[in-house]
């Protein structure tokens, strides 16, 4: 099992207890117990867990930003199905806005069908998948955040300002039984506003495990984007 995965399946443990011990973790991952605690101390510093004597608690998950190499384990054949989807919506010689989201990510693949595109994203990964195209990218740049990869902050957003983008492909953590899109992280957000103002289209990415779920900062709401993208 690679480390992204070990990591992954601990916090799937966790979530599922709370609490639980090194001997126990390496025993349902089949790893050693050295390689546990190597693990733990890695999702300690990113903020996941606390460390207890001889095992681990979940730190309260449920308004945080989880980092970005969990997320792109997570609904991977949902998330392709929507990129697939939201594709539809790509035209040669576009100007594209791309949040740093691990949906979102997913409609790359689709831009090699298509000539003279520029592309603008807050999201370091993005780019440097992106760099493998023949396309014109924008990285922001800005504060990073860690967890996320994303670039944020008002050098970000200043960034953004410069362009007036066709057409805005974007994701969140959650979309409220009412119609609000919302996250987890308000810096996220506020590049994603500023994305939303300079942007003439729309388009939303979210695979149905995001439905019904609120996190602690709106967005904005569906009615106010031209296409909510979803998997079959």
């Amino acid at each position: 099992m690679l480390e992204y995965e070990r990591l992954d399946q601990i916090i799937a443990c966790l979530r599922e207890r709370q609490t639980d011990t090194v001997k126990n973790l390496a025993q349902r991952l089949y790893a050693s117990e050295a390689t546990i605690r190597r693990d733990l101390t890695t999702l300690e510093r990113r903020g996941l867990v606390k460390r207890l004597h001889g095992g681990a608690a979940l730190i309260d998950g449920v308004q945080r930003e989880l980092p970005l190499f969990l997320r792109e384990q997570q609904n991977v054949a949902a998330k392709r199905d929507v990129a697939a989807r939201a594709a539809q919506y790509l035209r040669d010689g576009q100007v594209i806005f791309m949040d740093a989201s691990s949906t979102v990510m997913f409609l790359i693949k689709y831009f090699e069908g298509y000539q003279n595109l520029t592309i603008v994203t807050n999201g370091m990964k993005t780019a440097q998948v992106l760099s493998g195209l023949s396309h014109k990218t924008y990285c922001t740049g800005g504060l990073m955040l860690h967890n996320s990869s994303a670039y944020v902050g008002d050098y970000a957003a200043d960034f953004v300002r410069h362009f007036n983008a066709d057409v805005f492909f974007f994701s969140s953590r959650g979309v409220s039984e009412d119609g609000r899109i919302t996250d987890a992280s308000s810096e996220e957000n506020h590049i994603r506003r500023v994305m939303l103002e300079q942007s003439r289209q729309h388009i939303f990415l979210c695979d149905s495990s995001k439905r019904g779920k609120t996190y602690c900062y709106n967005l904005c709401r569906l009615e106010q984007v031209d296409a909510c993208v979803m998997e079959d």
